[in-house]
C-alpha cells in the first residue's frame, strides 16, 4: 500500500487537482458555528501575521486512471473553503474585476482549452451537488434557490455568512483600496491555511487511515467512525459495503442525517446486544467487524433494519399496508406521547414477529406507556433496559410472541390496584395528555374495541375543558374552598373535551352557563357532566374515579 503525505495550502490543493466526495459520504453538514469558527480562526491568524495556520489533515485517494481524487476525509473544509472563494469572486465580478474569472479558473473550475467546457475543481456528492454547483459555478442569486433539504440551507447559510463578512471588510474603503483584503484573505487561504493530505492508493486502506487519524479526539459521530471502518475492513468487496451503506442512510436523506443515524444505530445495536450508551457504542460494535464477510454481512443487517426503524416515524410506509388501522393508531399514539425507549424492541419485533403478534405488541407498549406515566417507576434508564433486553430476546429468537414478550415486564408493569388509585388522583398539566387520556376514555364509554390506541383528537374541531376554569372567579364558584380552587383546576376529572366553538363561548363562566352546552355534547362523558345539577369537588372525585376504574380496562398490563 502507498501511503504519500504532502503540506499545502487548501486553496493550492483545490488548484493542483480535481476533487469529488462520494455519494456514500454524508452531505454537508456544517452549522454557522463551525463556518465562523473558522473565520474567525484565519482572521486571527491573519492579523497576527503568521506565516501559516494549520487546518488539519485531509485523507484523499486515487485509482490508477481515474480523474479526480476522492475525498475520504476533508469534505466540510474543502467545500466551505469554495464558497468563501466563491464570494470572493462575486465581489470582483460586481465591480467588473476581471481578478474574478483569474479566481474561477484557478480554485472553483478547470476550464478546456479547446471545447471551453468547465469541469468544476471539486464535485459534492449528488445529495449537495446542484446547490454547491449553482453557488460556486454560476455566480446564483441565493435569494433565488430553493433549498429542499437541510444541508442546501447549511451551503447557502455558509455562502451568505461569508457575503456579509467580506462585504462589511471593504464597504468603507474607496475604489484604489478595496481590493487588497479580498486578496490577501485569497492568497493566506491559498497558501498559509494549510492540511495535510494523506493520500491512501488503496481506497479501502483509507478509511483505517481516516480512522487511525481521528482516533484521539475529534467530534466524529457514530456513524462516521462505522462507515469508515466497515468500508476499511471490506477489502475487495468495497463496492458492496458501499452500496449496503448508502441503503441504510437512504431512510435519512431529507432530515438531519447525522443525528438520526447515530440514533438507528444505537437502537440496532440495542435490539441485537441489549442496552448501550452513546459514547460506547462504536467500541461495542468495531470488534464484530473485523474482516470483509463481517463487513458485509454487518452492513446488509443494516440496510435491511434502517427501513423497519425509519417506518415507525411514517404511517405512510409501505410496510403498514398489511398492518390494521390498530397498528398505525398504536404509532400515533407512542409518538404523541414521546416514547423512544421501546424503538430496540419494536424493530426486532418487525424483524422477527409474525403480524399479528407485532401488532399485540404495539398495543401493550401504548398500555406500559401510560401506566409508567401514570404512576411512575417508569423512567427512561429502567424502561430503556427492559425493552432492549426484551429486544435481545426477540433477536435471538427466545421470545416469539407478545405474551411471552409481556411475561419478562410483568413485574415492572403497574398493577391495577396501583394504576387505579394513581389515576384516582391524576393531575394533566400538558393540555395534549388529557386530551389523549379523555379521548381514550370517550371511545372505550362508547364501546369501541381498541379505545387506548386513539391518536389525538382534531385539535381544529374538539378542545380541553378545564370545567372549573383554570382562572376561576370565587364568588361563581362558591361549593370550592381556596385551596380546592387552586388543586381541583387540573385534575382529570375536572377536564373534558368539547367542540372547539362551544369552548370558546364558554369560558371562564360560570357552570350554571357551562351545564347546558355541556349536556348538549355529542361526547358521553361530556354529557353525563352536563347531567350533574351543580359541579362541587365531590362530582369531579366522582368522575374521577369512574375514570380511574375504566382505565383500568382501557390500558391493560397484557
Amino acid at each position: 500500500m502507498e501511503i504519500g503525505t504532502s503540506v499545502a495550502g487548501i486553496g493550492h490543493l483545490l488548484s493542483d487537482r480535481l476533487l469529488a466526495i462520494p455519494d456514500y459520504q454524508r452531505a454537508y453538514s456544517w452549522e454557522l458555528d463551525e463556518v465562523s469558527e473558522l473565520w474567525h480562526d484565519l482572521q486571527h491568524a491573519m492579523s497576527t501575521n503568521v506565516t501559516e495556520y494549520f487546518l488539519g489533515s485531509v485523507v484523499t485517494t486515487k485509482d490508477p486512471g481515474a480523474e479526480r481524487h476522492q475525498v475520504i476525509d476533508g469534505q466540510q473544509r474543502f467545500a466551505t473553503v469554495s464558497m468563501l472563494y466563491a464570494v470572493i469572486r462575486d465581489i470582483f465580478a460586481s465591480r467588473s474585476d476581471e481578478r474574478a474569472g483569474d479566481i474561477e479558473r484557478e480554485v472553483l473550475f478547470k476550464q478546456n482549452l479547446v471545447s471551453r467546457a468547465r469541469d468544476p475543481r471539486i464535485i459534492l456528492n449528488a445529495e449537495d451537488n446542484e446547490t454547491f454547483r449553482q453557488l460556486t459555478m454560476e455566480r446564483a442569486d441565493v435569494r433565488i434557490l430553493n433549498p429542499t433539504q437541510d444541508s442546501h440551507k447549511r451551503l447557502i447559510a455558509a455562502f451568505e455568512f461569508f457575503e456579509d463578512k467580506l462585504g462589511k471588510l471593504i464597504e468603507n474603503l474607496d475604489a484604489d483600496s478595496w481590493q487588497q483584503p479580498l486578496l490577501d484573505w485569497y492568497t493566506f487561504v491559498f497558501d498559509a491555511a494549510r492540511v495535510i493530505e494523506v493520500s491512501v492508493s488503496d481506497e479501502s486502506r483509507a478509511f483505517v487511515i481516516f480512522e487511525t487519524l481521528n482516533d484521539r479526539g475529534l467530534n466524529l459521530s457514530t456513524a462516521d467512525l462505522l462507515k469508515n471502518h466497515l468500508f476499511g475492513q471490506s477489502g475487495n468487496r468495497l463496492d458492496e459495503a458501499k452500496l449496503r451503506w448508502t441503503q441504510a442512510m437512504a431512510p435519512f436523506a431529507n432530515s438531519d442525517t447525522t443525528l438520526l443515524a447515530d440514533t438507528f444505530l444505537r437502537h440496532f445495536w440495542a435490539s441485537k446486544q441489549g442496552v448501550v450508551r452513546v459514547k460506547a457504542l462504536y467500541s461495542l460494535i468495531k470488534p464484530e467487524i473485523s474482516d470483509a464477510n463481517s463487513a458485509i454481512d454487518f452492513a446488509s443487517d443494516l440496510a435491511a433494519s434502517a427501513p423497519l426503524w425509519a417506518a415507525m416515524f411514517d404511517r405512510d410506509a409501505p410496510l403498514w399496508n398489511k398492518y390494521s388501522g390498530g397498528a398505525l393508531a398504536a404509532l400515533d399514539t407512542l409518538r404523541n406521547l414521546g416514547v423512544e425507549q421501546c424503538r430496540p424492541l419494536l424493530l426486532a419485533g418487525l424483524r422477527k414477529l409474525a403480524k399479528s403478534e407485532m401488532e399485540s405488541l404495539l398495543s401493550m407498549v401504548v398500555s406500559w406507556s401510560v401506566r409508567w406515566f401514570v404512576v411512575g417507576g417508569g423512567s427512561a434508564g429502567v424502561t430503556e433496559r427492559l425493552y432492549a433486553d426484551a429486544a435481545k430476546q426477540v433477536s435471538e429468537g427466545t421470545l416469539t410472541t407478545a405474551a411471552q414478550i409481556a411475561a419478562t415486564f410483568d413485574s415492572n408493569v403497574p398493577l391495577d390496584r396501583e394504576f387505579k388509585r394513581a389515576f384516582e388522583d391524576l393531575t394533566v398539566r400538558r393540555g395534549w395528555l388529557a386530551r389523549y387520556y379523555l379521548s381514550a376514555l370517550e371511545l372505550a364509554e362508547e364501546g369501541q374495541s381498541e379505545p387506548e390506541l386513539v391518536p389525538n383528537q382534531n385539535v381544529d374541531q374538539v378542545n380541553l375543558e378545564h370545567v372549573l376554569p383554570r382562572s376561576p372567579e370565587a364568588a361563581e364558584w362558591p361549593a370550592f374552598n381556596p385551596e380546592e380552587l387552586q388543586n381541583m383546576r387540573l385534575l382529570l376529572g375536572n377536564q373534558a373535551l368539547l367542540k372547539k366553538s362551544h369552548n370558546t363561548q364558554i369560558g371562564n363562566e360560570p357552570f350554571s352557563t357551562k351545564q347546558p352546552i355541556l349536556a348538549a355534547s355529542d361526547l358521553k362523558l361530556t354529557a353525563e357532566i352536563g347531567a350533574k345539577s351543580d359541579w362541587t369537588p365531590a362530582t369531579i372525585r366522582e368522575r374521577q374515579t369512574k375514570m380511574a376504574e375504566m382505565a383500568v380496562t382501557v390500558w391493560p398490563r397484557n
